[in-house]
């Protein structure tokens, strides 16, 4: 049984395609000599096996070591459907952590630099009949310059931080697709014009081509039309043509996506030359605006109020990759129950089917940078190649509100160190990043630097973990007459020197971190731990509702949905049982201010 069996990308399906996960031989390469010995033509010697798409550090990998090993290698074979001859094939992969090198029947097919970015390499001309063979190897160096998110750079378990996760653990599959096909699409909602522009990307120009998008609602058409791809030049450029295009649909009466409605739109694409379909994309869109004025948040023109969870998603048996798509539907489902109309997926960028399950069920979730740690030039050139290519490949999703390219200064930590602080690159390199982000997304709000240390941002996003609401209180009235101050519980300045606070929204994007000693379980929680479930819950009401009473701030999210390993502050265990009954969270967290 392949334990990850479904199609890998939910928002961006073809109909023809075949799983690559399931058993491979694998083996580590801890000396490095496959690239000397050439074992991508010459096989792999005396190998594991492997289930793909588990990192060998999991359980259900079937090799569960927490060893490290720098250099991994994989190899399977496979067999292309007789159907699919006279096709171009793609190579998929959801998730390879870090540096991949992807050989097929022993010649280079591509590389990718990237933890948790997909990549796709068109395969066709390395092909034969029969069988072939694919091989990838993966270098994932425990350094900082990587980024990493939760995944420790130790040997030991520390703090916040947990079990790495090298090489593959996202899906792998194959596509079958025609002679040009699409290589990627922007659907951009204008709520108030009713409007769905879109801009596309082939694989290459090709003459009399015309694309066809058909937009439906609960399986009626609402709205179609059909663009000729047209061959355009630039004055820079009259050699290769363009390969990009737009188009715009008007959506008249266009029901509003939010996370109380979550309406989607059914979007088919047809690339045509003449009668022949050379590539067909299902996929969705939900018509939705967000922006901020006036010190709030707003979402399809009205005032609304994020209250959301911190979410690490990690998983007991897959570490980073969950077991089925039911468990990650269990997770937005239980968000939900909790009271919570949004998530901070917390370090990581998730499966596919996490972000469809907040699209389809209505949850909003921000988009957040794992993080390298000390900034050096390197930690420049990964963060700003990966973070474009994640923005892109993410923004379809209508309940992606807000993007977080850097948290508590991960990756600028010079600046928590005086001797440091003044280095001119680091404040650069944010503004830098936030405003990269805006070039690539007007659309969304960008949080410059969660938690503390913000020069540019649209939201003001503010940490802290203090248990006691007083307290809280206090330090959030000390910070209200001045905006520099150093007055939460880390010690750092809210907004750096030199950027004036000007309206944004004020929100508390971590806070709580309660542990119960009732429930009896080793680790660590913020502060004192409460006594018992029920203090608990007195506790984190407390905290909340001071938030809730603050005119001034606008949002929240509780630090965290989940127990993480020596982490066990959460609302759940880690194998996802709630420590008391949803409806007494949701008496806390599903509470709107009285304003």
């Amino acid at each position: 049984m392949i334990l990850r069996s479904e199609y890998p990308r939910p928002n961006y399906v073809r109909e023809l395609w075949q799983t690559l996960n399931g058993q491979w031989d694998f083996v580590f390469d801890d000396d490095d000599r496959g690239m000397a010995e050439e074992w991508f033509r010459r096989g792999l010697p005396n190998p594991l096996k492997i289930t793909v798409p588990f990192c060998y550090q999991s359980p259900y990998s079937g090799i569960d070591s927490q060893d490290v090993h720098e250099t991994v290698w994989y190899q399977r074979e496979f067999e292309l459907p007789d159907e699919w001859q006279g096709k171009r094939i793609l190579l998929n992969f959801g998730a390879v952590d870090y540096h991949a090198l992807v050989w097929v029947n022993g010649h280079l097919a591509g590389e990718n630099r990237g933890g948790y970015a997909s990549f796709t390499l068109d395969i066709t001309d390395l092909l034969r009949r029969g069988a072939n063979s694919v091989t990838v190897r993966a270098v994932d160096r425990p350094v900082t310059s990587q980024p990493r998110g939760k995944q420790k750079a130790r040997y030991q378990n520390f703090g916040c931080w947990y079990t790495p996760v090298t090489g593959i653990w996202q899906s792998v599959w194959l596509e079958a697709v025609g002679s040009t096909y699409l290589d990627h699409i922007r659907m951009v909602p204008d709520i108030d014009r009713r409007l769905l522009t879109i801009d596309y990307w082939l694989s290459r120009y090709e003459p009399d081509l015309v694309l066809k998008c058909d937009i439906s609602l609960a399986g009626k058409l609402v709205a179609a039309t059909s663009v000729a791809v047209e061959e355009r030049h630039t004055f820079f450029s009259d050699i290769i043509p363009r390969r990009d295009g737009s188009l715009a649909v008007d959506i008249p009466a266009a029901e509003l996506w939010s996370p109380e409605s979550p309406t989607l739109y059914d979007v088919k694409f047809t690339l045509l030359k003449g009668e022949r379909v050379l590539d067909e994309v299902q996929t969705y869109t939900g018509m939705r605006k967000v922006h901020a004025e006036k010190g709030r948040i707003y979402l399809n023109n009205e005032p609304y109020y994020p209250r959301m969870v911190l979410d690490q998603g990690f998983w007991p048996e897959g570490v980073y990759t969950a077991p089925s798509v039911e468990a990650i539907r269990y997770d937005v489902d239980m968000t939900k129950k909790f009271g919570f109309n949004g998530a901070r997926k917390h370090q990581k960028f998730e499966d596919p089917y996490y972000y469809y399950f907040c699209d389809k069920l209505g949850l909003l979730v921000w988009g957040e940078m794992p993080a390298p740690y000390i900034y050096d030039e390197e930690v420049c050139q990964n963060i700003t190649a990966e973070w474009q290519r994640l923005v892109i490949q993410h923004y379809n999703h209508p309940s992606l509100m807000a993007w977080v390219p850097v948290n508590e200064s991960w990756g600028v930590d010079q600046l928590t160190q005086p001797q440091h602080a003044d280095d001119p690159r680091l404040v650069h390199y944010m503004v830098m990043l936030y405003h990269l982000t805006k070039s690539l997304d007007p659309t969304r709000l960008v949080v410059g630097n969660d938690g503390w240390h913000q020069a540019e941002t649209d939201i003001v996003a503010i940490h802290d973990y203090t248990q006691d609401a007083d307290d809280l209180g206090r330090k959030y009235a000390a910070f209200k007459q001045d905006r520099h101050s150093r007055a939460f519980t880390h010690g750092h300045q809210i907004l750096l020197s030199g950027y004036r606070y000007q309206g944004q929204p004020i929100m508390i994007t971590e806070y709580g971190g309660v542990k119960a000693e009732e429930q009896g379980a080793e680790g660590w929680g913020y502060g004192e731990a409460a006594k018992s479930f029920d203090e608990m819950l007195e506790r984190i009401a407390a905290l909340t509702n001071a938030i809730l009473e603050e005119e001034e701030i606008c949002g929240y999210c509780y630090t965290q949905l989940t127990d993480v390993e020596q982490e066990v502050n959460g609302l759940m265990t880690c194998d996802r049982k709630s420590k008391v009954e949803p409806e007494r969270f949701r008496a806390i967290f599903g509470v709107e201010p009285q304003r």
